[in-house]
């Protein structure tokens, strides 16, 4: 895009043309996505290690810290709404494998 103000600085706005400078205070830089929550790193973190580690109070922690940092990226407070996505399924996986091992050891025991 070419200066026609005949200036020799110009009067446009400058971010356009020198790309050192930053926009101005206020403006984002276009197309980039917000920073993801510690909510959702959270989430992500403790469902892995839910899986692995601790299988029953992790996994119920990673789903109550994945669902409240969806919400928060579908309301635009933050990103990081594929991490809390990630994190709420692998709090659901790790529930279910807890209740299943709960149930089987239970059985067990009943049986003999």
């Amino acid at each position: 895009m070419a200066d026609t103000s005949g200036a020799a600085g110009g009067t446009g706005d400058a971010s356009r043309f020198a790309p050192g400078i930053q926009p101005a205070y206020g403006h984002a830089y276009p197309g980039n996505a917000p920073l993801p929550s510690g909510k959702a790193t959270a989430s992500m973190v403790l469902g892995i290690l839910g899986l692995l580690l601790i299988p029953i109070v992790l996994p119920i922690i990673a789903l109550c810290l994945g669902i409240s940092a969806r919400r928060m990226a579908d309301r635009g407070e933050g990103g990081g709404r594929g991490q809390a996505t990630a994190g709420m399924v692998m709090g659901i996986v790790g529930c279910v494998f807890a209740g299943t091992g709960f149930v089987m050891a239970t059985v067990q025991a009943i049986w003999y």
